[in-house]
């Protein structure tokens, strides 16, 4: 049965416009926050799995279920997915070339950074029941909004074009096709992933988790295999150390942390459980700790398969003084771990490639559909137009570039890490914004004052380590006259948005009533 026709989601449809909040003292200015913006409904578009997965019952005293866990899982779990996308993997096996086990712990505290931020991007949708790219739209300007959707969108694609070269070159090393012909292969998933969004997000949860576990199932095969060394493990995680010559790894390492989309996907995604039409504070009290603590979860096994990569190359290429020129990439990897492991070594390689190619562009195409949407409104009449031109969107550049780049894609993949850390800030400085608006979220459920200085620090740190990056790349290009002239710009409109205010919901009522007593006295 298609999701538009489904009961659960027909009746969260039927009740989307209705308070979040009824028990605390900062309702009333909520639901006058939301009375403000039904000009706007023709706007607002219901994602397709709202309030598909029936939480149950709040339970009032407060203690844990392994049931209302189970209930809870999934979003969690599609968020992680973006942690282990080709761009990651291919990270993580050059610093285990180049720095040994040197950078896990910095590979850990990246993830934890990230977790912070994931669980703000979750409370947001559990709280406002919008996803971000909703909210944004609402609380900025039509010019503002407009410029963060194109740094959204050109995250989006660079991140896609990394996954699905990822995948050709998976299926270049299983089947030896070309690499443009494994873009061509790719596309396929488009079809697999609309017969998936006919039975619901479920479906796609269990699909995509089964895909984690092939990739925990290869990528752990061969670091036993490779007989890792636990005290220099424990070490590596432990002690901070960055070697000198992997300067670039570990900026890297932290510059991918958190992706752009990622945020407004998690956001969306939480919102396919139903909270009920009315949840009470504790109910979404209920909510935000399930989603934190599946988060916390999914992240920790993410770490897990991330550092099984970094530890295989570390025991059979890093040697510590031996001077790398030429780094290994995604295809290289499989001759290295073929000549050191065995000749059948390549083909597990290839399997968990595979599964994280396949499973991070579904991912990517569903949160490109919550962008465009979120942005733009019902743009798109039928659900698989929304997966088709999505789709075509990622798919065009990527064989532009398997075509053109084929031989030079580690300096593409370079370019595209740019290109991520550039998109990161503008996304990440509204969802800092509007968790700790209290006309946002209310006053129970805003940011205090720990959590923003904490999340506002790790958004400082990442964005430091992302205009390194930058400059890094800039030094490689000669600092030409014209990219100085963007930069300016650039960091001149990230300064904006950092002192734009939002345009709360409540102040632009105030705008319109004064505008029509104005208009009323002329």
């Amino acid at each position: 049965m298609p999701l538009s026709s489904s009961p659960s989601l027909s009746s969260s449809r039927s009740t989307s416009s209705t308070p979040l909040i009824n028990h605390s003292s900062s309702t009333t200015v909520y639901n006058t926050c939301r009375d403000a913006n039904e000009h706007d409904n023709k706007w607002d578009v219901e994602i397709d799995v709202k309030g598909q997965i029936d939480t149950g019952p709040t339970d009032e005293n407060g203690s844990f279920s392994w049931s209302k866990l189970l209930h809870y899982t999934g979003p969690g779990w599609l968020m992680s997915i973006a942690y282990l996308d080709p761009g990651n993997l291919e990270s993580d096996l050059q610093s285990g070339a180049l720095a040994g086990y040197k950078l896990l712990w910095l590979l850990f505290w990246a993830h934890a950074a990230g977790l912070v931020i994931q669980i703000l991007s979750a409370r947001l949708g559990v709280v406002t029941g919008k996803h971000l790219a909703q909210l944004i739209r609402q609380t900025y300007n039509r010019p503002l909004s407009l410029a963060i959707w194109l740094f959204s969108q050109l995250a989006i694609i660079g991140s896609d074009i990394q996954e699905i070269i990822g995948t050709a070159i998976a299926l270049k090393i299983i089947f030896g096709f070309t690499l443009w012909i494994g873009v061509l292969i790719t596309a396929t998933d488009t079809f697999v992933f609309m017969f998936l969004q006919q039975y619901g997000v479920r479906k796609i949860e269990v699909f995509l988790m089964v895909l984690i576990g092939v990739m925990i199932s290869c990528f752990w095969v061969e670091m036993f295999l490779s007989h890792p060394q636990i005290s220099a493990l424990l070490e590596g995680i432990i002690i901070p150390e960055i070697p000198e010559q992997a300067v670039v790894q570990a900026v890297g390492t932290i510059g991918a942390v958190i992706m752009p989309h990622n945020l407004y996907l998690h956001s969306a995604l939480v919102m396919s459980r139903n909270l009920g039409e009315k949840p009470s504070k504790n109910k979404l009290k209920e909510a935000n700790f399930y989603f934190a603590l599946e988060s916390a979860i999914a992240l920790l096994t993410s770490f897990f398969i991330n550092m099984a990569i970094v530890v295989v190359f570390a025991q059979v290429f890093y040697q510590p003084d031996r001077i790398v020129t030429n780094l290994p990439g995604l295809y290289d990897a499989s001759d290295v771990l073929s000549k050191t492991l065995g000749y059948y070594a390549r083909y597990l390689w290839a399997a968990g490639l595979l599964a994280a190619g396949q499973s991070s562009t579904m991912t990517g195409t569903l949160a490109g559909q919550y962008v465009v949407e979120g942005f733009f409104g019902a743009i798109f009449k039928k659900q698989w137009h929304r997966v088709a031109i999505t789709r075509i969107i990622a798919l065009v550049p990527s064989m532009i570039v398997a075509v053109l780049a084929v031989e030079r894609f580690d300096t593409m993949g370079e370019i595209l890490n740019v290109l991520q850390s550039l998109c990161l800030p503008i996304v990440m400085i509204p969802i800092l914004k509007l968790t700790s608006s209290s006309i946002i979220m209310t006053d129970d459920f805003k940011n205090k004052l720990v959590g923003r200085t904490v999340s506002w620090c790790i958004s400082w740190i990442v964005v430091g380590f992302n205009i390194y990056l930058f400059g890094m790349f800039l030094d490689e290009m000669d600092w030409p006259w014209w990219m100085i002239l963007l930069s300016i710009i650039y960091l001149l409109f990230v300064a904006y948005l950092m002192y734009h205010p939002l345009e709360l919901p409540i102040q632009k009522k105030k705008q319109h009533h004064h505008q029509s007593m104005t208009d009323h006295d002329d």
